[in-house]
């Protein structure tokens, strides 16, 4: 065993210092588009040392699970304090089955996102609020401790939805088969709009790798998103395309999906520390006998290497709030700043990069262009309302017809 160990240990370290171009599996043509701009001479001839999206990327909770997701009660003042308490799912779920569906009769409007759709399609079996609350039991609710880690949510579907779906701007009122009405808010539309995309979306563009808990180490599984990968996707689908992506901000096995509202570049010489707009002002000949880092790791066309600093700005996550209309003035911004070299060829063409920071992200993806994603159900079959949203409820995937309707009344 032990020489089995230091034979994996030989070879890690040897794959680990291979030459590494940008990998197969981060080819940002499908991000990008057909006219990816890739030297960083037409980058600064374009204008695209900075950029933003043209999206208006509204901020929203991630609903974890640790609070019970879309089932929490959230405008409920006995569950507003557990959140402020930060208390975990064990909590949560104890008041829920304390105060049943029953006891809320002419208060509807305080009950969960999930509650709320459920008395609307009228699914006596509340299927999409016991959903909500068996992911919690499933992922450490129901042990000993009764913890579930707190990264665990749909910040997938929040950040899919952020750049996808129109803000919802204000309240919207729909009833029951009895006819008893009930106030949508724009926290329980985003939340509806946000497990929308996290469970019904299909086809995403996806670029990198996921790191999990126990990936063996000396594979590629953990590394960071390439630096050359990461510029081209800022400067071509933020920059020049005025869209979005989503990155993976969580370097390691946590996942935190957060999409690019802006970002800005300055460029600087790896060994003097010079800063420029301008990268042939800072940029330094490629030669193998000066001390560049990671020298040998470098693309075999490299000709010149130049710093990077870059700053961007994230729509960020932040708990749902209690005002019956939403607008720019509640969103929260995250800004993270990177720090990596670019390999560039005689033209100045990106190859690939180090990071210095190690911060970037472990993937990055954009949802596809289909703007509201719909459940199995609709795709698949004719049903009455109740039964498709009964089935489509089981896999945490509300009727896009539903979702659709919130959405268009809130603009």
């Amino acid at each position: 065993m032990k020489a089995l160990l230091g034979l994996l240990l030989i070879s890690g370290a040897a794959l680990a210092d291979r030459p590494k171009p940008i990998p197969d599996f981060e080819d940002t043509a499908a991000l990008d588009g057909a006219y990816e701009i890739t030297s960083l001479k037409d980058i600064e001839r374009k204008g695209l040392i900075s950029g933003s999206s043209g999206i208006d990327l509204w901020s929203g909770s991630y609903w974890p699970q640790y609070q019970g997701s879309l089932a929490v009660r959230y405008r409920d003042p006995q569950v507003a304090s557990l959140i402020t308490q930060e208390a975990q799912y064990k909590a949560f779920k104890e008041l829920s089955v304390k105060t049943p569906l029953y006891s809320y009769y002419g208060r509807e409007n305080i009950l969960s996102p999930a509650e709320k759709y459920d008395l609307v399609v009228g699914d006596p079996a509340m299927s999409l609020t016991a959903y909500s609350w068996n992911l919690g039991h499933k992922n450490g609710g129901s042990s000993e401790s009764g913890k579930v880690p707190i990264w665990r949510g749909i910040c997938d579907g929040f950040a899919s939805a952020s750049q996808m779906m129109p803000r919802p701007t204000k309240s919207v009122v729909l009833q029951t088969p009895s006819g008893t009405p009930i106030t949508f808010y724009p926290e329980d539309i985003k939340a509806l709009g946000s497990l929308s995309y996290a469970r019904s979306q299909r086809n995403p563009i996806f670029i990198g790798k996921r790191c999990l808990s126990g990936a063996l180490f000396f594979t590629d599984a953990c590394d960071e998103t390439n630096p050359g990968t990461f510029h081209k996707a800022l400067v071509n689908r933020v920059g020049a395309m005025k869209k979005s992506f989503v990155a993976d901000i969580s370097p390691g096995s946590e996942v935190w999906n957060y999409p690019v509202k802006d970002y800005s570049i300055v460029y600087y010489n790896v060994f003097s520390g010079d800063e420029s707009t301008s990268y042939a002002e800072v940029a330094e000949v490629f030669n193998k006998k000066l001390k560049f880092a990671k020298v040998e790791r470098r693309h075999k066309n490299t000709a010149y290497i130049v710093g990077a600093t870059v700053t961007v700005h994230y729509a960020d996550m932040r708990v749902a709030n209690l005002l019956e209309t939403d607008s720019v003035a509640q969103d929260k911004t995250l800004e993270m700043v990177y720090s990596y070299d670019l390999e560039l060829d005689a033209n100045g063409k990106i190859l690939g990069g180090e990071s210095a920071s190690r911060n970037l992200p472990d993937f990055i993806w954009a949802p596809n262009d289909i703007t509201y994603p719909k459940s199995d159900s609709e795709l698949n079959g004719r049903a009455s309302l109740v039964e498709m949203a009964q089935a489509s409820s089981k896999k945490g995937q509300p009727l896009a017809i539903i979702v659709e309707r919130l959405f268009e009344r809130a603009r």
